[in-house]
C-alpha cells in the first residue's frame, strides 16, 4: 500500500490479516495499528460519515473551549481557582481535537515521511500519543476540580485547606508532568512501518503490554472515577442531606449557587466516566485478545473519547446562564467584552456559576 493513498477495503483486510500473521508483530502490538486500519475496510460511505462526525467534534470542540478560556481571560473577576482548573480542563480537551485530527481525519490524505523524521511524527503527531496525553490532563483536571468542590463545600472557612490560586501554579502542571510522564512508554514505543504506512506500538516480549493496558484501566478509570465518587458523596451529602440549613438570605443564597456549581461539575464528571471507562475496558481486552469486535469497538470508544472532550461547554451552557450570557456576548457583542472588564451586572462576574460570600469577592465557595 503506497503511502498517502487508500487501497481499496478488500486489499487493506487482507494487508492486516497478513500483518496479524506475521511472527514480527503479534497481534497485541499492533492493536491499535490495526484498528486505525481498520478504519479504511469499512464502506466508503462509512468512511465519509466517520471523518464527518470526528470533523464536527472536533470544530465543537475548539470553538465551545476556546470560548471558554476566552471568557474568563476577558473577565478578570472570573479568574478564580474554580475556573483556572475549568481552563486547563479546556485546554488538555482541545489538545484532544487537535491531535485526533491527523490520527482520525488526515490519515492517508498526505505523504507520511519515512526514516527518523516519520517516526518522530508517528510519537509526536499522527501517533496519537499528544491525544492521549491531553486525555489523561482531562481526568486529572477533573479530581483537582473534585478536590475544590470538597474544600469548598466542607471547609468554606478554612483557607489552608482550599485550592487557591497559589496553589494552583504547583496543582496545574502536576497534571502535566503526570500525563507526559504516563504516556512516556508510548512516546518510546511508537513506531512507524513504512510498508504499511501506519504507526503501531512496538513493546517488548512479556507482560509489559498487558501490564501497561491494565494501568490504563485502573490509574485513569477506576481510581480517578473511585476517589470522585467518594468526594461528590461527601459534597452531596453536606449540601442536600444534611438537615441544619442557613436561615438568612445571603447563606441561603452561597448554598443555592454552591449546589448549581456542584450539579454542573458532577455532570461533567459523570460523562467523563460514561465516555473513557468504555475505552479503557477495551484496551485491556484488545492487549488479552478478548475482543472479538475490536475495529468496531475500538472506533466507537474512540468517538465517545471525543464527544467528552467538546461535551464540557455544552454542559456549561446547559447549567449555567452566567456562562449563556457571557458566551452571548462574546460572540454577538465582542467590543463589549474588554480585556480585564466585566460583563452585565455586578451580579454577573463569572462565566460558570461562582458564589460570593463577599461583595468585594468573586471565587467559587
Amino acid at each position: 500500500m503506497e503511502t498517502g493513498k487508500r487501497g481499496e477495503s478488500v486489499e487493506v483486510t487482507s494487508t492486516c490479516k497478513r500483518f496479524v500473521q506475521s511472527e514480527r508483530f503479534p497481534f497485541c502490538q499492533v492493536w491499535n495499528l490495526l484498528y486505525t486500519m481498520s478504519l479504511f475496510t469499512y464502506s466508503e460511505a462509512a468512511q465519509i460519515g466517520l471523518r464527518t462526525a470526528f470533523s464536527l467534534i472536533v470544530a465543537v470542540n475548539l470553538v465551545g473551549n476556546s470560548s471558554v478560556c476566552l471568557v474568563v481571560w476577558r473577565n478578570r473577576r472570573m479568574r478564580t481557582a474554580m475556573n483556572f482548573l475549568l481552563i486547563n480542563l479546556a485546554c488538555a480537551d482541545m489538545m484532544v481535537a487537535v491531535f485526533i485530527a491527523p490520527q482520525y481525519i488526515f490519515l492517508h490524505t498526505f505523504n507520511h515521511p519515512n526514516g527518523l523524521t516519520g517516526e518522530y511524527l508517528c510519537k509526536l503527531c499522527t501517533g496519537g500519543n499528544l491525544m492521549w496525553t491531553g486525555g489523561v490532563v482531562s481526568v486529572v483536571s477533573l479530581i483537582g476540580v473534585a478536590f475544590e468542590r470538597y474544600f469548598a463545600v466542607l471547609y468554606p472557612h478554612d483557607e489552608n485547606r482550599r485550592i487557591s490560586k497559589k496553589k494552583l501554579k504547583f496543582i496545574i502542571p502536576a497534571c502535566w508532568l503526570f500525563s507526559i510522564c504516563w504516556n512516556l512508554p508510548l512516546f518510546l514505543l511508537v513506531k512507524y512501518d513504512a510498508n504499511l504506512d501506519f504507526c503501531y506500538e512496538d513493546w517488548p516480549p512479556g507482560w509489559y503490554m498487558n501490564a501497561y493496558s491494565l494501568g490504563w484501566l485502573i490509574m485513569i478509570g477506576i481510581l480517578p472515577v473511585t476517589i470522585m465518587s467518594v468526594l461528590y458523596s461527601r459534597v452531596v451529602y453536606q449540601l442536600w442531606v444534611r438537615k441544619s440549613q442557613p436561615v438568612d438570605l445571603p447563606q441561603l443564597a452561597v448554598v443555592r449557587s454552591r449546589k448549581r456549581v456542584t450539579k454542573m461539575v458532577l455532570s461533567v464528571t459523570v460523562v467523563c466516566a460514561v465516555c473513557w471507562l468504555p475505552n479503557l475496558i477495551a484496551y485491556v481486552l484488545d492487549f488479552y485478545g478478548l475482543n472479538s469486535h475490536g475495529d468496531v469497538v475500538h472506533t466507537t470508544t474512540v468517538v465517545l473519547v471525543s464527544l467528552n472532550s467538546a461535551a464540557n461547554p455544552i454542559i456549561y451552557c446547559f447549567q449555567s446562564k452566567d456562562f449563556r450570557r457571557h458566551i452571548k456576548a462574546l460572540w454577538l457583542s465582542p467590543r463589549s467584552m474588554r480585556s480585564g472588564a466585566t460583563v452585565g451586572t455586578p451580579k454577573d462576574t463569572a462565566a460558570l456559576p461562582v458564589n460570593r460570600s463577599r461583595a468585594t469577592q468573586s471565587f467559587v465557595n
